[in-house]
């Protein structure tokens, strides 16, 4: 009988675990009581939202009790982990009455446990050990210190709490200085970052500090997020932030804490951690009622009879509609402002709405001027008297007496004398005085120059409220209110304003296209598009993944009339960028797409215009999802790609997931060893031989190569500072955006500098790139404010000659495709601005790429959106494609091309269109006994870029070819022409010495700079003397020139720089003596940099100049004896 019932407990057991293995884990949430003013402490709003995101998850269920604590315990029976986003502290749900023994007894059997925000928060004596042993550690009154700041979270450990969480920052009251077990090895760190001193310092919160022991531990690497395992088997974490609701809406904020409250339940976090998409209204849904607190009162109130209920509800009806509706406030309004006159006679509260006015809040900064109360005698109360009980904004912040950011109040130009700043879309909310006597509000409302001096498109309302508004239905109702704009494709081309030589018609619209980021233009003349609708907040709104798209014009009208999908899927969701490798018949044809974290190479096998092959070029990147990601690729004239990302993307790393080093040397990530922030690249077609070109950028959106293989692109400031730029890359130099030897920002020496001598505002843009640091690329133009996008070299004949071998752009901020033509600034270049395309009527449009197709014309892609930055899209239906030729043309004939012979070929190989080239390129490598010759031919066009391209195939067509065809470029009578000779010697690790001794005294700085960036780590003994001739060329005034010095001198500065001083002599204080000592790095240099500072002839700004010098010299006696010898020479 024994082993009949041993097989039926068996069985029994085995049927038990099948049954508790398809039970999901449970989560209980606890959220906490209303507390804090409206947005804040939203702990009911935000447990529903997370338990939202969670619905679907396998093998979790999700229960939500709200009030501080379940209403039954019997809830807690089956728990697998409950999370407490409560307020805490004395009042903490865990220690009242007899929870926390409750909470000991779930513990013991493994229970998992979490809390947020407040919640991390126990008194030491009451809950402070145990907080310790459950989830790690706790915040601890006056040991751990509560500031509001803005954390950037750049790397994150391997965990599954981390999986698919990228680099994020996001405002908020982000807790720091925990005190954790005595033993901290087991608490996993999640979210780290280093508080800026300005932090520590304070003030906090509550009590507003400063604490010593905050302030002593300057530079230390703080946690916001940990994760504990227990000895029992259960889980723990404390999560910090949360005080601020609307930061639910942050991806990564959301992503990481949702991770986290599956790992508690021990639920497998997906792979890319738990993918959730939370619109504006599921943000705004279940915020407590609160009502804005109540001053107190400065005697009894009087009875009141009470109000019907029908009559209650009314009148609060009433309440919530504005009281006061501005027109929308425009640069075109005058004074760009308003005046507001508001009858608040009974008011109880007084609430201040600014709204995007329905086109999206770039650039929307927005002043109440001079805001004041004022009674039936005419007194006058200041507004800013009061204090408020509730104020926010979608960007920057509220403040009385300065702007979003902190800069003092500027309407239209005019210094405001006390008001309010803020930034749509904002609610300010105030509680009146109790028995108050006033009668009237009183004010002007108006844009803020700090908006209104970018170049885009700042228009608000103005809206006053007796009640609290909800702003979400608000907003939305200004979106339909003011949209008057007829968004009909017919009317796109009207709605434009174009270059007087230029015209412009519609090639493509919505429903064949949305949303276009990249696009790319093959030797057909197709069109092929990132087709986005999967961005940020949107994803998953198209379940199958974003598209690839070939948008054709079969009868050449000039209209794309065919689409077809190359690609679609997920794992191209939000892809920025596209570059097309095409074959004659296109079989084999590639398709290179940036996208997420990694680069695909998508291979059409067949010639279908299907992707058949899909393989990974590079990994580990970055700014998924991000605008400052991985941009497009780009087929060079020397047979490279060249490519750029921003800085989020922060390393990149092979197909196998190893990080890149490149030919320097250098491991390719943001650590300042040396690369920082956005980066230009360049390798080969199989990812090989890599190079770093440029760093410290912002958010270079996209790299652009001419035929002479000079660099250009675009590069965004920190939004709302005027401060965009478009960059001639000089290779392998620093372009400024973070302080090269802190990584500090800009802000603090600006405030300084603005303060203490009094700076305009267009300074700014100095500061904001470091320009006056030596070791910094100079810009070739700032544009102001925008959003700048793609942007390409027009190398073709069909537009006007203004825009011949310029550089074209694309800037969605401004709504407006530009030109930029260039002419000589010494080493380096100016430029002036030519608009192409202005969305003049419809400021929706938002120029994302401009491509140039084969027949010479241009196509610039419509992204198509309410507004621009902030990571947001508003419209998901449409985008467009225009396409640019001269007034009067017509029809879109693209050329044919025989690639199957020299001639064809060389046809080809002179088209404006970099993907016909390409294709060229290759047919010729196939063929390089027949090519030679007609490539030799063209070597000697009388079109220099020509001249250029024939020179960079013909170094590629046999092993042994490059020493010519470098040769041969040197005496060309082009400078550009001459200058790529030096590019090709390099290429091809040639002896470059022969070839700069030849052009060491050129007359053109351009090929003098070409020769010093050809120096650059070469061990040669010669390189000293010849980096000496360059040095004593310098006229003393031209930056890129003595920028290129420095970069040649990377590595080798003393060897270097002996041998220039050796050469001139004593002759050390010409004005370019002084430059070239100014930009050195050397302990003689320091040495002389302290005399040039004391030299009675150096005036106060070039001595600031050389103790700004001083700092990038590494400690050495030359320079702490200069510093000394400059404090005592002060005295």
């Amino acid at each position: 009988m024994k082993r009949p019932l041993l097989l039926a407990a068996f069985v029994f057991a085995a049927a038990l675990t099948a049954l508790a293995a398809d039970k999901p884990r449970k989560l209980v949430i606890i959220a906490g009581k209303p507390s804090h003013p409206p947005l804040m402490h939203e702990f009911r709003a935000g447990s529903l939202l997370l338990e939202k995101c969670l619905r679907g998850v396998p093998g979790l269920a999700v229960e939500v009790h709200t009030n501080g604590w379940v209403s039954d315990e019997k809830v807690f029976a089956g728990a697998d982990a409950v999370f407490i986003y409560a307020d805490g502290g004395g009042g903490h749900p865990a220690v009242q009455g007899n929870h926390k023994e409750t909470l000991a007894a779930l513990i013991k059997r493994g229970v998992g446990f979490g809390c947020g925000h407040y919640g991390v928060e126990v008194l030491k004596d009451k809950g402070g050990a145990e907080f310790k042993d459950w989830i790690g550690g706790y915040y601890e009154n006056s040991f751990s210190c509560n500031p509001i700041w803005e954390p950037d979270y750049k790397s994150f450990i391997t965990h599954p709490i981390t999986r698919g969480v990228q680099p994020f920052s996001s405002k908020d009251e982000w807790y720091f200085n925990m005190r954790f077990r005595d033993d901290p090895a087991g608490v996993k760190p999640i979210l780290v970052a280093k508080p800026s001193d300005a932090v520590r310092d304070g003030p906090y919160v509550y009590p507003k500090g400063p604490y010593p022991h905050i302030q002593a531990a300057k530079g230390r690497d703080e946690i916001m997020m940990w994760a504990v395992e227990r000895p029992d088997g259960g889980r723990g974490f404390g999560f910090t932030g949360g005080h601020f609701h609307l930061n639910w809406g942050n991806d990564n904020q959301r992503k990481v804490v949702l991770n986290a409250l599956l790992w508690l339940a021990k639920v497998e976090v997906p792979r890319n951690g738990v993918e959730s998409k939370v619109t504006q209204a599921e943000l705004m849904a279940n915020l407590d009622p609160k009502p804005a607190p109540k001053a107190p009162a400065s005697k009894p109130a009087q009875p009141k009879q009470a109000e019907s209920p029908k009559a209650e509800k009314a009148a609060k009806a009433a309440a919530r509609k504005a009281a006061f509706e501005s027109a929308v406030v425009t640069k075109q309004t005058a004074g760009h402002a308003v005046d507001v006159d508001v009858d608040i006679a009974g008011w109880k509260e007084l609430h201040l709405v600014v709204t995007d006015a329905g086109d999206g809040y770039t650039a929307d900064w927005a002043d109440w001027i001079e805001p004041r109360l004022v009674d039936a005698g005419g007194k006058e109360t200041k507004l800013t008297d009061l204090k408020w009980a509730a104020a926010n904004a979608q960007w920057g912040q509220a403040r009385v007496g300065a702007n979003a950011k902190g800069d003092p109040l500027k309407v239209a130009g005019k210094s405001v004398s006390h008001g309010i700043g803020t930034h749509a879309n904002s609610l300010i909310s105030y509680t009146l005085p109790e028995g108050h006597k006033f009668t009237r509000f009183k004010a002007r409302a108006g844009l803020d120059n700090g908006g209104s001096d970018q170049g885009g498109g700042s228009t608000v309302q103005f809206l006053v409220f007796a009640a609290q508004p909800d702003l979400y239905s608000v907003t939305q109702k200004r979106v339909a209110a003011v949209d008057t704009v007829n968004r009909e494709p017919g009317k796109a081309v009207p709605n434009l304003d174009v270059h007087p030589a230029l015209q412009a018609e519609l090639f493509a619209f919505e429903p064949m296209m949305l949303n276009p980021t990249s696009t790319d233009i093959d030797h057909r003349g197709r069109v092929w598009v990132c087709e986005v609708v999967n961005y940020r907040r949107h994803k998953g709104k198209r379940p199958e993944g974003d598209r690839i798209l070939i948008l054709e014009d079969a009868n050449g009208d000039g209209k794309a009339d065919k689409v077809k999908v190359f690609a679609q899927g997920t794992q191209f969701d939000s892809a920025h960028g596209v570059c097309v490798l095409g074959t004659p018949d296109g079989k084999g044809t590639r398709a290179i797409v940036s996208c997420g974290d990694k680069v695909f190479v998508l291979t059409d096998t067949d010639g279908d215009d299907r992707a058949d092959k899909e393989e990974v070029l590079f990994s580990g990147i970055s700014g998924a999802q991000h605008d400052h990601g991985i941009h497009a690729f780009t087929f060079g004239p020397d047979g490279r790609f060249y490519f750029n990302f921003g800085n989020a993307g922060k390393q990149i790393k092979d197909a196998k997931g190893e990080v890149i080093v490149d030919l320097a040397g250098n491991r390719v990530e943001d650590k300042r060893k040396p690369y920082l922030e956005g980066m230009v690249f360049r390798c080969n077609l199989d990812g090989s031989r890599f190079e770093t070109l440029g760093w410290n950028f912002r958010n270079n959106w996209m790299v652009a190569v001419d035929s002479f293989g000079t660099l250009w692109q675009s590069d965004n400031d920190d939004d709302g500072n005027r401060g965009v730029r478009i960059n001639y890359v000089m290779e392998f130099g620093n372009y400024g955006y973070r302080d090269e030897l802190s990584g500090a920002g800009w802000n603090e020496a600006w405030k300084k500098a603005s303060t203490s001598a009094k700076l305009p505002d267009d300074q700014k843009f100095r500061y904001h790139w470091h320009l006056d640091d030596p070791g910094v690329v100079p810009n070739l133009l700032n544009t102001g404010g925008g959003s700048p996008t793609g942007l390409t070299v027009y190398e073709g004949s069909l537009l006007p000659a203004e825009f011949r071998g310029q550089v074209i752009h694309c800037d969605a901020g401004p709504n407006v495709t530009r030109a930029y033509p260039v002419e000589r600034d010494g080493a380096g270049y100016r430029a002036r601005i030519v608009n192409v395309l202005e969305g003049a009527r419809d400021r929706w449009f938002r120029p994302a790429d401009v491509k140039v197709a084969p027949d010479g014309s241009l196509i610039v892609a419509d992204w198509y959106d309410p507004g621009v930055g902030g990571h947001n899209m508003q419209d998901l239906d449409r985008g467009r494609l225009f396409r640019v030729t001269p007034k009067g043309h017509t029809g879109y004939k693209v050329p044919k091309f025989d690639f199957s012979t020299p001639a064809g070929c060389i046809e080809a190989f002179k088209s404006p269109n970099f993907a016909t080239r390409y294709v060229a390129w290759q047919a010729m490598k196939q063929m390089p006994a027949k090519a030679e010759p007609a490539l030799v031919r063209l070597a000697s066009d009388a079109d220099p870029r020509l001249r250029a391209r024939a020179r960079w195939l013909i170094a590629a067509l046999h092993n042994g070819n490059a020493p010519s065809a470098a040769a041969g470029a040197l005496s060309d009578e082009s400078d550009d022409v001459r200058a790529v000779g030096l590019r090709i010697a390099r290429m091809y690790q040639l002896d470059v010495i022969p070839f700069v001794e030849k052009l060491v005294k050129d007359a053109s700085p351009l090929v003098r700079r070409e020769c010093a960036i050809a120096l650059r780590h070469n061990s040669s003994p010669k390189a000293p003397a010849l980096w000496a001739q360059l040095a004593q060329q310098h006229d003393g005034k031209d930056r890129w020139y003595v920028e290129a010095l420095g970069i040649a001198a990377d590595r080798q500065e003393e060897k270097f720089f002996a041998a220039w001083l050796g050469a001139v002599g004593d002759r050390w204080k010409t004005p370019g003596a002084r430059e070239v000592i100014w930009r050195s790095r050397t302990p003689k240099a320091a040495e002389l940099l302290g005399k040039l500072a004391l030299d009675k002839s150096t005036t106060t700004t070039d001595r600031d100049r050389c103790l700004r010098a001083l700092d990038f010299i590494p400690k050495c006696k030359e320079k702490d004896d200069a510093l000394a010898a400059i404090a005592l020479g002060a005295l």
